[in-house]
């Protein structure tokens, strides 16, 4: 008679607590998933498929686009920009200053080196 009632500390009680209920037979899984749904719920027809789910999301992306080319304002800050602009100007700047050092036989870099990659560059490439 004991076994059969369930007391607090009992496994059977401790596994309804962590897995939840017993799982249910099959006849009866099987005869809720034949089961039609309600009088009052609305089945979906074929015709309303994912496509039409996904129809007004489709087009944001192209309206985000739109917007940005219409605006005026800046995607990047202008002061981190403006430092890789910086950077990579010096950079170039002193590989061809370096690049002339070596074409005299120098290993050295000077100043005179810089200022004539500067001239050799000309305006358009920052001479200013």
């Amino acid at each position: 008679m004991l076994q059969n009632t369930k007391l607090p500390g009992s496994p059977a009680v401790n596994r309804a607590a962590r897995h939840g209920p017993a799982p249910e037979p099959q006849a009866e899984a099987r005869r809720r998933l034949s089961a039609s749904p309600t009088p009052g719920t609305p089945r979906r027809s074929a015709s309303l498929g994912a496509s039409s789910l996904r129809a007004p999301r489709k087009h944001s992306w192209l309206k985000e686009i739109r917007k940005l080319q219409k605006s005026t304002d800046l995607l990047l800050r202008k002061a981190p920009f403006s430092r890789v602009a910086a950077e990579a100007f010096l950079v170039h700047l002193f590989e061809d200053a370096y690049l002339l050092s070596l074409h005299v036989g120098q290993v050295t870099l000077f100043p005179k080196d810089v200022q004539l990659a500067r001239r050799t560059r000309g305006i358009q490439e920052g001479l200013g």
